[in-house]
């Protein structure tokens, strides 16, 4: 007969326990990424001024997103929401396609009041640690293009583009190649931003991000004629510096 009771108990534990599950409530969260070059929309092969002497047409950009989370002042435990994602703006090649950005849907997040949002820039230790070959074509992670292989790291940022330097308008005095990478060039963001999860509704985020802000230097830009590319460990400080650029060129809109 104890035995019966306890059992009796057990399944009304369970039962209560399943029905607080059931009552849990949730929404959408969407993350819109947009990039901009100063004031502009970011457009693929569009000319932009980089400095007094040289202009840039760009043919890439592109970036990893990892351990995105939310939190709330309430709350000492923030919840994640994205361990790997990625963020294209290789096929932006008009203003309503800038406009769109590239949007990451997060379905089933709890309802109530959040104000801070995590993101990290690039591809985590741990995770960069794997290789392509780990993963199946459709994972963010099985890009063979991404992952480098002289440095065992993927890819965090790819920037490819074209210089004038003698402002004839034809882009073919020197190429731009900022492949950023490698666990210490990996930084994280952390915005205040209140917003609100609501039952069975969507809400957005709109982040920028400045395209040319990444080449910040001092009072100017980097030197892209001197140093056009970032693909051998001798570069790193380079890349160390854009990612921590990036850092800063990142904000809600």
């Amino acid at each position: 007969m104890l035995r019966t009771t306890a059992l009796f108990a057990l399944l009304l534990l369970l039962t209560a326990a399943s029905c607080r599950k059931d009552k849990a409530e949730y929404g959408t969260l969407e993350l819109q990424f947009k990039a901009y070059y100063d004031d502009q929309p970011l457009i693929m092969l569009q000319p932009y001024v980089y400095n007094d002497t040289l202009d840039v047409m760009f043919q890439r950009f592109n970036f990893y997103i990892s351990n995105v989370e939310i939190n709330s002042g309430q709350s000492v435990d923030p919840r994640q929401l994205i361990d790997i994602d990625f963020v294209d703006f290789d096929g932006v090649d008009n203003v309503a396609a800038a406009d769109a950005g590239d949007l990451i849907q997060v379905e089933k997040v709890p309802t109530g009041a959040y104000d801070q949002l995590s993101i990290g820039l690039g591809v985590p230790a741990d995770l960069n640690a794997t290789q392509e070959s780990d993963y199946p074509d459709s994972h963010p992670l099985g890009k063979e293009s991404h992952y480098w292989t002289a440095w065992q790291s993927y890819i965090f940022t790819m920037i490819a583009g074209k210089v004038d330097t003698d402002k004839d308008g034809v882009f073919d005095d020197s190429s731009i190649g900022y492949h950023l990478g490698s666990d210490p060039t990996y930084r994280t963001v952390n915005l205040a931003h209140s917003f609100e999860i609501q039952k069975g509704q969507t809400t957005r985020i709109t982040l920028a991000v400045d395209l040319h802000q990444i080449f910040k230097e001092g009072d100017g830009y980097m030197d892209i004629i001197a140093i056009p590319a970032t693909h051998t460990i001798a570069n790193l400080d380079q890349a160390i510096k854009a990612m921590d650029n990036f850092q800063q060129a990142l904000h809600i809109e």
